[in-house]
């Protein structure tokens, strides 16, 4: 009995101190990259506030079955939606099964001439649990390094593709 009895107390410990533990991570995450890129706004508009041009630097759009609906496209597990565009800007939800929805941005900024900084970031908010707030220690590694790929594809597209 007693022997019960500590194992409950000990789960009970080590979860409230998991739970206190994961209170000292931050609700909002952000993990972001960019990229310098020498074009026209306009052509960055192009790529980035078009779901339908995607599939022209975007891996996973070239090697699995995207479904674009209504400025939504399924991918998989995934659905990214569009939300706003500026002049500058353009926003996206991106929901993954299991996870809490990403704000997508892709921003960019006028350096000098034609050079512009294209800015893309993943904001995500999450709720108490420990689960989540852990979670959040890998999108830095994992989001960040795929992030940086196909920053280096949309390079390679916009410097490829002339437009219409």
């Amino acid at each position: 009995m007693k022997f019960i009895k500590l194992i409950i107390i000990s789960l009970v410990f080590l979860s409230l101190l998991i739970t206190g533990i994961s209170l000292l991570f931050p609700s909002k995450v952000i993990a972001s990259r960019a990229i310098e890129v020498n074009t026209s706004a306009e052509k960055i508009a192009y790529f980035t506030a078009d779901l339908s041009h995607w599939k022209e630097w975007m891996s996973d759009w070239k090697e699995n079955k995207v479904e674009l609906v209504n400025n939504t496209a399924h991918i998989g597990t995934q659905t990214i939606r569009f939300l706003n565009k500026t002049a500058t800007k353009v926003n996206y939800e991106w929901v993954a099964t299991g996870q809490s929805p990403y704000l997508v941005t892709f921003e960019w900024t006028l350096l000098k001439d034609s050079a512009y900084v294209i800015h893309w970031s993943f904001e995500q908010n999450v709720k108490w649990y420990p689960w989540e707030k852990f979670q959040t220690l890998l999108n830095d590694k994992l989001i960040g390094a795929k992030m940086e790929l196909e920053l280096q594809h949309l390079q390679e597209a916009i410097n490829n593709k002339t437009l219409p």
